[in-house]
């Protein structure tokens, strides 16, 4: 009998690397944008950051691939009241004030945040609530904007950080991963960005909560609809 020739196995497609993206990073937004982009950004897309401000996240990527549509309130243009059609937009960025201040001497530390991001003013939409719950306001109502104009399929890139408020743990990240989840976004990925150096405060008495230094950048989905099948008469 012929001897039995034994099937050739199929080589694995790929490459064997550590040059991926990663999850965590140590350093500045700019750094991170780029590894967001590369995996959930196809160049020629639209897109549209709403809280553009001096553009820290875009240092490092050469905008002139996109269609980039950079606004912020000082331009007009509210992120809670975009100027595109529906399902007209690739990808949407947003990165508001991570603290508010509605006066007086609250939160007055982190005011550098509001003049950096310049969108700290509310000219036509109110904030009913305050401090973190007017911070989650403005996600919330922003979010269900961004869902409004991005396409099927399109990409939501959110920038946030947990704080304490009032003596009390906020997990920001966790509460914006709910409630987008319940306007219809699906959760894709989750970067954490750590500072470079140490914050300190002015003064301590007795530390009650970890002092934050990281940061995230949340990717949401807009699903495609399900497809549905036709019954048969």
């Amino acid at each position: 009998m012929p001897e039995e020739v034994k099937a050739k196995r199929k080589t694995p497609d790929g490459v064997s690397t550590n040059d991926l993206v990663f999850s965590s990073y140590t350093g500045s937004n700019d750094i991170v944008m780029p590894n967001i982009l590369k995996i959930y950004v196809p160049d020629g897309s639209i897109v549209a950051d709403t809280t553009y401000g001096k553009g820290v996240f875009w240092k490092q990527v050469d905008t002139s691939i996109y269609d980039f549509r950079p606004t912020d309130l000082k331009d007009g243009v509210d992120a809670r009241n975009l100027p595109y059609p529906d399902g007209s937009i690739d990808c949407v960025v947003f990165d508001p004030p991570y603290m508010h201040t509605p006066g007086g001497s609250a939160h007055k530390e982190h005011q550098n945040y509001e003049e950096y991001y310049r969108n700290n003013i509310t000219p036509e939409i109110k904030p009913t609530k305050k401090y973190h719950d007017a911070v989650l306001e403005l996600y919330f109502d922003s979010a269900k904007e961004a869902f409004r104009v991005l396409n099927n399929d399109g990409i939501y890139i959110v920038k946030c950080m947990d704080e304490v408020c009032a003596n009390k743990q906020r997990l920001t990240h966790v509460e914006l991963i709910n409630k987008l989840e319940s306007y219809g976004f699906i959760t894709e990925d989750i970067f954490i960005v750590t500072r470079n150096n140490k914050p300190g405060v002015s003064r301590v008495i007795s530390q009650k909560h970890a002092r934050k230094n990281h940061s995230y950048f949340l990717v949401f989905r807009k699903p495609k609809p399900k497809k549905t099948r036709n019954k048969g008469q």
